[in-house]
């Protein structure tokens, strides 16, 4: 077998076991997560050291925060859902469960707000009034479409986050309910 062969190989194994070691963190209740990247230098394409981890500059988390949440076409992660389901919550979910598409509580794009306190956080936030009476509402999603609507669909719209409330909120005519996402790059 040829020695480059073999040398091919080792590296291969070499980064699949190096890159696939790099933890993505996440905090114990799953609400914050944490962007990673590697750099492996090469030389003669002969890997110098281990491949390590590098810094996400401050500009580079709010450059990720503005792609994520403030982006002026239609990928923008902004738009939330409320609904009215007992599935529970999958992330292999593309679109909410139990969607509400009545009642004063249609799909909506959120207020964008940049957290000015904090490097590459952002929050999403939208306040709704029922205009029916007994409405129940226990899940919230949001989603990367300017318009959701009733018609969002797995091919024009994509849930990014979803979560079912801890306890359902019955509305009546009238009555507010504010849900704000918020969402952070470290």
């Amino acid at each position: 077998m040829n020695k480059n062969y073999i040398i091919a190989a080792i590296l291969i194994a070499f980064l699949s076991v190096t890159i696939y070691s790099f933890p993505v963190k996440t905090s114990e209740d799953n609400s914050k997560i944490a962007f990673h990247s590697a750099v492996c230098i090469y030389k003669n394409d002969e890997l110098i050291g281990p491949c390590t981890h590098n810094t996400m500059m401050n500009a580079g988390l709010n450059w990720t925060r503005e792609l994520i949440g403030n982006a002026a076409t239609s990928g923008a992660i902004k738009n939330i859902v409320l609904g009215n389901t007992t599935t529970a919550e999958s992330a292999t979910a593309t679109t909410l469960a139990g969607q509400i598409n009545d009642c004063g509580l249609e799909p909506s794009t959120g207020t964008y707000t940049v957290i000015t306190t904090s490097t590459g956080n952002f929050s999403t936030s939208k306040v709704w009034t029922s205009s029916c009476d007994s409405e129940i509402v226990n899940t919230t999603a949001l989603y990367n479409i300017s318009a959701p609507g009733a018609s969002c669909t797995a091919t024009n719209c994509t849930m990014f986050a979803g979560k079912n409330f801890a306890a359902p909120v019955t509305l009546q005519i009238g009555d507010q309910l504010n849900v704000t996402w918020y969402v952070w790059v470290s």
